[in-house]
């Protein structure tokens, strides 16, 4: 079987160069892409009669929006085309403040741990093989999911062409490790590899591989053969410990684990630990940011004067706000568009700005430090222009290893359309 990764999908020439060298082999074959609803016409379009045609199975990653959506544009788009209404399965349920609601996530551990009183606003969860591969055993033709993890459809669509069973750890390993290269796209072929100003100019192409039933996994690009640095750069990009890389379908040991050319070789793998990989968001607070500007003769003079008056007024704040107080400023406003960076060291200075950042635990306490800033604006030293000022919630993303028992995944076939 043969996989093909063609990253985000919305450049038609390089995804369909890719499915030329995907096809270039017997089968099954497998094309991943990333998408987003308004890029399916653009990005599918060109390639969409000869998956349905070769029997070329599409998985699509919506990394943010409504995975049926893009579903449907897909099934509209084949009616445009004049071809058959192919068989579109739909992963979703990633959401879990939707399927769980926020008491279900209390007690999680995540990285960083939140703040004592911040309010869970968003949890979302990465999800694995498991739901691609009942659907590809149910015919799907298309599968559009919401977010994954890396190696999720290389996992499912290898057990599927094999029918490895899901104790056979070590097989499902390899597939892992082989989804993971691939869906760093051209930096796995060399694109971080290659500088203009050592190597000779070459083209980077996209990355393709055999995965061979007995777990065996060989590499090709589109374009140059891949050179091993960058697979095995790929590979091991972010992994913290490669004894005990964790997917939700299997435990990855990449202690014995060879690159001998293109061919990987003696990836290891256990049981999953039971959990998926996830993020909460929480909304920790208030923030505010403020600025304005001074031009001409004086202004730096102008700006301490502002800033001074912008510190007494701000000194009666609730001493659980943080604030930092800025002048910023070498021709920062008054360099017009399309002037040379170059010319800085020949110009004088003549433009600075004064920056306020606020941080409070309520929104009221932030809209009172900018009604100060306001206040120095308007009553402060003369001349100040370019004012502006914003207040939103502060959120912070902290990783989670969120436990099996409280994911729903949703996998379905699309009906028909009306």
């Amino acid at each position: 079987m043969r996989l093909a990764h063609a990253g985000r999908g919305g450049r038609p020439d390089e995804t369909k160069e890719a499915l030329v060298h995907l096809t270039a082999a017997p089968g099954p074959h497998c094309l991943m892409l990333r998408l987003a609803l308004r890029d399916v016409e653009r990005a599918l379009a060109p390639i969409l009669i000869e998956c349905l045609s070769g029997r070329v199975r599409l998985a699509i990653e919506v990394p943010a929006g409504d995975p049926a959506a893009v579903a449907h544009a897909v099934n509209a788009l084949a009616a445009k085309l004049g071809r058959r209404r192919p068989r579109v399965g739909i992963v979703d349920g990633g959401d879990l403040l939707a399927t769980q609601g926020g008491a279900g996530l209390l007690g999680v551990p995540c990285d960083p741990p939140p703040p004592p009183d911040s309010v869970l606003v968003a949890a979302h969860v990465r999800f694995g093989a498991a739901p691609l591969l009942a659907l590809f055993a149910k015919g799907a033709e298309i599968i559009v999911s919401g977010p994954l993890t890396p190696s999720a459809t290389a996992i499912a669509f290898a057990r599927y062409a094999h029918r490895w069973p899901a104790e056979d750890h070590a097989r499902i390993a390899a597939a892992a490790a082989a989804g993971r290269i691939l869906a760093a796209g051209p930096a796995a072929v060399g694109g971080d590899l290659f500088d203009p100003a050592i190597d000779a100019p070459r083209a980077i192409g996209l990355p393709i591989c055999d995965v061979a039933e007995d777990g065996a996994v060989v590499f090709e690009s589109t374009r140059d053969p891949p050179p091993v640095a960058g697979l095995a750069l790929a590979l091991l990009d972010g992994v913290e410990d490669p004894r005990a890389w964790i997917e939700p379908d299997v435990r990855v040991d990449l202690d014995d684990a060879t690159l001998i050319g293109a061919r990987l070789s003696g990836v290891r793998g256990d049981a999953a630990p039971g959990h998926l990989p996830g993020t909460l968001v929480f909304e920790t607070g208030f923030v505010g940011e403020a600025e304005l500007a001074y031009g001409g003769t004086g202004a730096a003079g102008r700006a301490i004067h502002a800033a001074r008056a912008l510190e007494t007024r701000l000194a009666g704040m609730p001493p659980d706000m943080r604030v930092r107080i800025e002048i910023v400023g070498l021709d920062a406003a008054t360099r017009g568009c399309g002037a040379r960076a170059a010319d800085l060291a020949v110009v004088p200075g003549k433009d600075v700005r004064v920056r306020l950042a606020t941080r409070a635990p309520t929104r009221d306490a932030v809209d009172a430090a900018l009604a100060e800033f306001a206040a120095v604006a308007a009553f402060g030293p003369a001349g100040a222009g370019g004012v502006r000022q914003s207040a939103h919630p502060e959120r912070r993303v902290s990783i989670a290893a969120i436990p099996a028992a409280l994911t729903t995944a949703r996998a379905s076939l699309l009906e028909a359309d009306a």
